[in-house]
């Protein structure tokens, strides 16, 4: 997920969100915040304010007003070597991302200015930007939707969280519900008679499949999220980018739904992921993946990844500490929702200053997840942390996130709870035998050689001597077939990585680490 990054950034910001206080003070906080274009939704209220029919409105106005300090995007200007760039390269007529990209190579030769590209990162708040005939047009439309024969039993609480908000995540501000609802004929024509929301969401879903897909290297250059036009022309985005899409067309007919992500993978070195949730009528939510995979009930989505937390975001801000931060993101941990969970106590040795963190492992280091956390006298309590993952405890040692420290030997939670620790013990020398069709396929027929993880040096150490590796994973996968790959000579009871000795790795290249599991009897990869 390219914006992980910035949902870290967020996350230091933001922390959870409780959902109840004074809606004359975060109206009066709102309008400040607003600046200039209070007036602007003071006139929403004043709309809704003069007809008592209009009461439900007032309080949508209200709950949208008052919590939307800190609402908004990260705009980015396009320059090359010449300045500014200031035609958008991706609404030129080319249309999907190989097209675009070839467009944009053309420019770049004609202009002789050197690479466009993407820079000066600058916060929009809707607050101070957003005009009364949007916000009124947004809710009036999204009342509508609310009257539809799958929505009209939602709580109004319901229907404030996840069908009126005008926006998913935090693309650019822009108009959609209106032209989306007069132009649903097509979904409501493919619905039927059905009413069931989850089979409603497989349906709108798998209409989108045919003309998008997701992407992401070929468009590394753009940091941002694309407004709706854009997405329309690429035909294919991040996560964050078909989330808005499909996110869009199911709000605009009065399918609940929330955005959810998770920070980091617990069993991936590709960083994390964001996704939509359906709320069933059972008053759970069911995940699925934008543009790929539908909602169903009593499963995960995501072919293989663990997570190791997961959060959910919420329009609401009221009652966390940083009120109007630029920009600002309020979430909750739902990770017990859809994961068996945990809680580790871990004790502080010596004082620590900086906020202990729980890392998992994520590329060649350990990346910061963020948790609520109890702390009494010198314990820290992380809560519900999902099992079946590798953990340590770290520290962020600079402002964003790329330097951390251990603070303690990391650890396995296993399935059962139990907690298993590990630290090499450089004097104590022994086997190890990884099972072969665990293994990536990037390593068949490399010179591999065996890491394993220093506390001391907080770094990755080589140990034993190198081994071709002459069998292909993926084969001894395919047909089932155990065959281990063996290695002496290596320090006993650590965390352990095989990697093609005579490559720089990268944080994708690294593999997954191994640990002996005890519950196991085996060197499993986490």
């Amino acid at each position: 997920m390219k914006n992980i990054a910035l949902y870290m950034y967020l996350i230091v910001l933001g922390g959870a969100c409780s959902v109840k206080g004074n809606d004359k003070e975060m109206l009066s906080k709102a309008f400040e915040y607003a600046g200039s274009n209070a007036n602007e939704l003071k006139e929403v209220l004043e709309h809704y304010s003069k007809a008592p029919g209009d009461s439900l409105k007032l309080q949508a106005a209200t709950f949208l007003i008052g919590n939307m300090p800190g609402k908004g995007y990260v705009k980015y200007t396009a320059v090359n070597d010449c300045g500014a760039y200031t035609e958008d390269i991706f609404t030129r007529g080319a249309i999907g991302v190989d097209s675009i990209n070839k467009q944009k190579k053309k420019i770049e030769d004609s202009l002789r200015c050197g690479v466009i590209r993407f820079t000066s990162p600058a916060f929009m708040p809707d607050a101070k930007v957003i005009s009364a005939q949007q916000l009124i047009e947004d809710i009036d439309y999204a009342f509508k939707a609310w009257k539809l024969p799958w929505a009209k039993n939602l709580t109004f609480d319901q229907f404030k969280e996840y069908i009126l908000p005008y926006r998913v995540q935090s693309e650019p501000l822009q108009k959609w519900r209106k032209t989306i609802f007069e132009d649903s004929k097509w979904m409501f024509d493919k619905i039927g008679n059905i009413t069931d929301r989850i089979k409603i969401a497989s349906i709108v879903n798998d209409s989108l499949k045919v003309s998008y897909h997701y992407a992401h290297d070929g468009i590394n250059y753009f940091p941002g999220t694309f407004t709706l036009k854009q997405l329309q022309c690429t035909q294919g985005g991040r996560c964050e980018d078909l989330n808005m899409l499909l996110g869009y067309l199911l709000r605009a007919i009065g399918i609940p739904t929330a955005t959810e992500f998770t920070s980091y993978w617990g069993n991936s070195n590709y960083g994390g992921h964001s996704w939509l949730s359906v709320l069933d009528t059972t008053g759970k939510f069911v995940p699925m993946n934008s543009v790929y995979d539908n909602p169903v009930r009593d499963s995960l989505p995501f072919k293989g990844a663990h997570l190791a937390k997961a959060y959910r975001n919420t329009y609401n801000i009221e009652g966390v500490e940083n009120y109007g931060a630029d920009p600002f993101v309020c979430y909750y941990d739902i990770t017990k929702e859809y994961m068996n969970v945990a809680d580790y106590k871990f004790d502080l040795t010596s004082p620590i200053s900086s906020k202990v963190f729980l890392g998992v492992l994520n590329g060649e280091f350990w990346k910061p997840l963020d948790m609520k956390t109890i702390k009494k006298k010198d314990r820290i309590t992380f809560p519900n942390m999902a099992t079946g993952v590798l953990y340590a405890p770290i520290v962020v040692t600079d402002d964003q996130n790329k330097s951390v420290k251990t603070v303690g030997r990391p650890f396995l939670v296993s399935k059962d709870g139990s907690i298993q620790y590990f630290e090499a013990k450089k004097e104590l020398l022994s086997e190890v035998a990884f099972d072969i069709s665990q293994l990536s396929e990037s390593l068949y027929k490399k010179k591999c050689q065996v890491v394993y993880w220093d506390n001391i040096m907080q770094h990755w150490l080589p140990a034993g001597a190198p081994q071709q590796l002459n069998d292909n994973p993926k084969a001894l996968q395919r047909m089932h077939i155990k065959k281990y790959f063996t290695f002496t000579q290596i320090p006993n009871g650590g965390i352990y990585r095989l990697i093609d000795s005579e490559k720089v790795q990268d944080d994708k290249s690294w593999g997954r680490p191994f640990v002996f599991d005890v519950k196991e009897g085996a060197y499993i990869d986490y």
